[in-house]
């Protein structure tokens, strides 16, 4: 049982609105719509006789988004086994269909396309970077780079990377990798700093070992598991609205909110540039962690925790694009995301198959991390405390 963290646990919730202050429209509605400050909210949730046990979570999720300080605009979605308990789009032209740019979270879906080449016998995750793109060096470089064993050791050649840099410190951000030539940030391996540039490079090591572009094995991964909406589009946002109606606009909080002036590049796309509603990531979540994407060999791969990260949540380690958390026995899988114009969290835990993916087409001003992710933070809690509660009323005597 979990008494030890009833304490900590009730003191959380004490910082959490009571659910009996929701309005008898959201306990009972199964579509709900209203207009808060001429934008648009749409409300799709099970009512409250729902057998589920997890109505609580639901109830408390539409309050802190109704009721956060922090304008607020995307799509929610929350499910129990695949199911959805909660739906909801708050912000103009927001709906069900719409799409977004997923920031980070497409760090996951990269992670799980060098996962299936490693299933498929394609790559060794133990083998360098620079073996990947530019082949072994030659005997010569090989002699000179046995030579220069001081802390130069991985710097050898203006047209290489780091020669100590493998898939897997790319994977799980310790590689330390820096621009081609340039010294590399600190020894691979030895520890964590979150490389963007890491997850772009191991979207060129896809393209060497599968022959394909990252866009059209992206496309083909989509048309596969059938998670239509996920997309993979360069240029402005402008033009790839032109393409993907549905897209949502981006929104630039700095001192006035102003559409953003992002552009997607190929380089961007594995690391943070692709697209998808939140059913779809939804849908992709749900495969993976239920064994459909995946080896079981290589799925232990990506949910093992590598090494601590600094982050605003406490106790988090990084497997292979996902952060874990198993404070008080609660496994927890997760990532949030951050580009111009979008930011994004997905939650997922295995014990109760309860997933959340939130994506959102405003990002807040970054001169305070703290309010940028105040909000996820409280969704975050929310779920956690409701969760830990059910497991200590299931085990109690």
């Amino acid at each position: 049982m979990r008494l030890s963290v009833i304490s900590s646990l009730l003191s959380g919730l004490l910082l959490l609105p009571s659910v009996h202050s929701v309005g008898e429209s959201l306990e009972t509605a199964i579509v709900s719509e209203s207009v808060q400050g001429g934008q648009s909210v749409k409300l799709e949730s099970q009512t409250a006789s729902s057998e589920s046990k997890f109505g609580e979570i639901k109830s408390l999720i539409q309050m802190a988004i109704m009721d956060s300080p922090q304008p607020f605009s995307g799509s929610v979605i929350l499910l129990e086994e695949g199911k959805p308990l909660l739906e909801l789009q708050k912000g103009k032209g927001i709906n069900q269909e719409s799409r977004f740019v997923m920031a980070s979270l497409s760090k996951q879906i990269t992670a799980t396309l060098v996962l299936q080449a490693l299933d498929a016998g394609k790559l060794d995750l133990n083998q360098t970077l620079n073996h990947y793109l530019f082949g072994e060096l030659d005997a010569e470089s090989k002699a000179l780079k046995a030579i220069d064993a001081g802390a130069n050791a991985g710097l050898l050649d203006p047209n290489r990377y780091d020669e100590r840099i493998t898939l897997h410190q790319l994977l799980n951000h310790t590689s330390g990798v820096a621009s081609i030539g340039q010294a590399n940030r600190f020894e691979p391996g030895s520890q964590f700093e979150y490389s963007n540039l890491g997850y772009s490079l191991l979207g060129q090591v896809l393209e060497k070992v599968n022959h394909q572009s990252f866009t059209e094995q992206l496309a083909q991964f989509a048309a596969r598991y059938q998670l239509n909406g996920l997309r993979a589009e360069v240029g402005s946002l402008e033009a790839i609205h032109a393409k993907v109606p549905s897209l949502a606009v981006g929104l630039q909080e700095s001192e006035l909110i102003a559409p953003s002036e992002l552009v997607i590049d190929e380089a961007l796309l594995p690391a943070g540039g692709l697209i998808a509603s939140t059913a779809t990531y939804a849908a992709f979540q749900q495969q993976l962690h239920a064994g459909k994407l995946l080896s079981p060999e290589s799925y232990q791969r990506m949910t093992t925790a590598y090494i601590e990260l600094p982050f605003l949540w406490p106790n988090m380690r990084y497997g292979y694009g996902i952060r874990i958390n198993k404070d008080d026995g609660l496994v927890e899988y997760s990532h949030t995301g951050y580009v111009s114009g979008y930011m994004s969290m997905t939650l997922h835990y295995p014990e109760f198959n309860l997933d959340l993916v939130m994506l959102e087409n405003l990002s807040l001003n970054l001169n305070d991390s703290n309010r940028v992710f105040e909000l996820h933070n409280q969704i975050r809690q929310i779920i956690r405390s409701q969760l830990l509660l059910t497991t200590l009323s299931l085990h109690k005597v």
